[in-house]
């Protein structure tokens, strides 16, 4: 593990310069604050400098977007120990499976030093406590994570982690053992970079803690829209409506509707998390005149992710969009499910989703310039702020209607109220 006993930096450093001085110390580190604050970009500058380091998230579509595996595979813990089971007798039964993959993994957290976890507010405790006694008992080292340097990443204040059961706590990371023995040092960054109108910024600041007053009503009641332009990106919190509405846009356009299939090769297993995570579809339906979302960040070739525009051309070959800023030729993409392995499973495909409709929890990391949103259905705590504070300005957002609430949990308002302030 890097060096620990740096001194901390000094307070007068902004918070960027001191989220880089702390985790190049050695340091546990935790990075928070508001959607478009940063934090992604402060993670990759660090990473730019530490190569080495194991890039994870909690789940497939973060793990995804941050460029590393989710954190179950990385450790190969699998889906942890179920309920009722011991962590040690879990351990066993993993130290004797005799699978590849879980071989490499146990070396993967033998030779690494240095850990990043995105989304951190999306992995219940049990498993993060459960990940510092793997770690441990892998490395042989009693140390939090068995030594390695935990760079954590996320909001509290948004997604939260997956319940099954509507009448139980969050299981938040923050409460669990394994945080506490970490001695995470907080990060908190807060210019808000992605919305620069002071007014709407604020109001998202608010409505994030779940502070509805006159003042946040003044900036975004206006923005109920009757009569919403179809073409808006629609955020909705369910997988069929987000369906339902791209169907009916598609079938609703002139002319024969056209599909690719996705190209893929390698281990079922894997094909199937790409399948699931990507904002790309497998099988991609398009129709001349449809109006389509980027899906990877490709700015030498005219676009980037969460850019839109209409389709002009369709072929084999290569799909012509019409933007903003003019027209793009796009050519197939090819995502893999671990860079680092050239024998992992790949997923090629044009890098497009329809653009009518998508899910809260898949636009998380997407900066949008206008949206459609209905958070009407939203009772996960931080899910309307995700969607609100996906848009740039407060010209782009139209909601559905004026919430009659907004969902937070006050663990989370607690615990950073404490730690950030």
């Amino acid at each position: 593990m890097p060096e620990t006993s740096a001194p901390a930096p000094p307070t007068t450093l902004t918070p960027e310069a001191r989220f880089q001085a702390l985790a190049s110390s050695g340091k546990n580190v935790f990075l928070t604050g508001p959607a478009g604050t940063g934090k992604t970009h402060q993670q990759r500058d660090w990473l730019d400098r530490n190569p080495r380091a194991a890039v994870t998230a909690s789940t497939g579509v973060a793990a995804l977007n941050a460029g590393g595996a989710t954190v179950h595979r990385w450790s190969g813990m699998l889906i942890g120990p179920p309920p009722g089971q011991s962590f040690d007798c879990f351990f066993r039964e993993l130290a004797s499976d005799k699978r590849f993959g879980i071989r490499a993994a146990f070396n993967r957290v033998r030779q690494t030093e240095q850990l990043v976890i995105d989304e951190i507010s999306m992995l219940p405790g049990r498993l993060l406590d459960y990940l510092d006694f793997h770690c441990r008992a892998i490395r042989h080292d009693d140390q939090p994570f068995g030594g390695i340097q935990v760079i954590s990443t996320g909001d509290f204040l948004q997604l939260p982690p997956v319940r099954t059961n509507p009448r139980v706590e969050y299981d938040w990371a923050f409460d669990s053992e394994a945080w506490r023995n970490a001695g995470f040092q907080t990060v908190e960054l807060t210019t808000i970079r992605r919305q620069d109108e002071r007014d709407f910024a604020d109001a998202l600041s608010r409505f994030r803690v779940g502070e509805i007053n006159r003042r946040v009503a003044d900036v975004l009641r206006p923005r109920v829209a009757i009569f919403p332009d179809r073409n808006l990106t629609r955020l909705l919190t369910h997988n069929a409506q987000v369906d339902k509405w791209n169907d009916y846009c598609l079938a609703d356009l002139p002319g024969n509707e056209w599909v690719n299939q996705a190209q893929t090769d390698g281990p079922t297993s894997q094909i199937d998390f790409l399948t699931k995570n990507l904002l790309t579809p497998a099988t991609l339906r398009l129709k001349i005149g449809a109006r389509v979302m980027f899906t990877v960040n490709r700015p030498d070739d005219g676009f980037v992710n969460g850019q839109t525009g209409v389709i002009t051309s369709l072929n084999s070959s290569g799909v012509g969009v019409e933007t903003d800023h003019g027209h793009v030729t796009v050519d197939p993409y090819t995502w893999s499910f671990d860079p680092n392995d050239d024998t992992s499973a790949t997923f090629e495909q044009f890098p497009l989703r329809l653009a009518y409709a998508m899910t809260i929890h898949k636009s998380q990391g997407l900066t949008l310039d206008s949206a459609f949103i209905d958070i009407r259905a939203a009772r996960e705590p931080g899910q309307g702020y995700v969607a609100l504070s996906r848009v740039r300005s407060v010209d782009g957002l139209h909601l559905k209607d004026w919430p009659r609430g907004v969902f937070v949990s006050q663990r989370a308002i607690d615990f950073h109220a404490n730690t950030c302030r």
